[in-house]
């Protein structure tokens, strides 16, 4: 089965426990995984195997970028695994949860580009609840939010974004325990629908 594209999967924040292995991070992946998109999971910079330095969230949008760069060099390969050949200029995604969503936003302002978007838990306040100007948004950004996310709730989230398009998974908070598959399918049905025209 040919791909439908790559999709770079972002975790949440190190400090707090956030990495590539984090249940809704996975949850996105195999979501994604079960549409036909190869999913990109990758670390921050001093997370696990990664190296460099935590920069405090300064730097780490970078590293979303890295990875982007990383998926387009894979969609021009030969062949991947047992998939099979992949067809030039495989669209490429970006999906990211709370900080990663953030550091996605970041990327975004300095001049990033990926075929489609898909934000999760995007935070207003940092963990000590004080509020944390988000990089701008551009219009019609996808975005799953959790009715009563701690770090912003999601009217909250639509009055200071109102030019996202915001789908609020109700009964959940920042952790999605219990709506992380809800989740999963909601973000790949956006990439499904981001990527499609852009399919070779």
């Amino acid at each position: 089965m040919t791909p439908r594209g790559i999709v770079v999967v972002a975790h949440p924040l190190p400090t707090h426990g956030g990495t590539m292995r984090n249940p809704l991070v996975a949850a996105l992946a195999r979501a994604l995984a079960d549409e036909g998109f190869f999913a990109l999971r990758f670390n921050f910079r001093s997370v696990g195997a990664s190296s460099g330095e935590w920069s405090g969230g300064r730097e780490e949008w970078h590293d979303v970028g890295a990875a982007v760069d990383h998926a387009r060099a894979i969609a021009t390969l030969p062949s991947v695994a047992e998939r099979g050949p992949l067809p030039p200029g495989l669209p490429v995604g970006v999906t990211a949860y709370s900080f990663g969503a953030v550091m996605t936003l970041r990327w975004l302002e300095e001049g990033g580009r990926a075929d489609g978007i898909a934000l999760v838990g995007v935070p207003l306040r940092g963990p000590d609840q004080e509020p944390r100007p988000l990089p701008p948004v551009p219009d019609g950004t996808f975005i799953v939010a959790a009715e009563n996310d701690q770090f912003g709730s999601a009217d909250q989230l639509r009055s200071a974004i109102p030019g996202a398009r915001v789908v609020i998974i109700k009964s959940a908070d920042h952790f999605f325990v219990g709506k992380r598959d809800e989740v999963g399918r909601l973000v790949a049905g956006e990439m499904l629908r981001a990527l499609a025209s852009t399919v070779p």
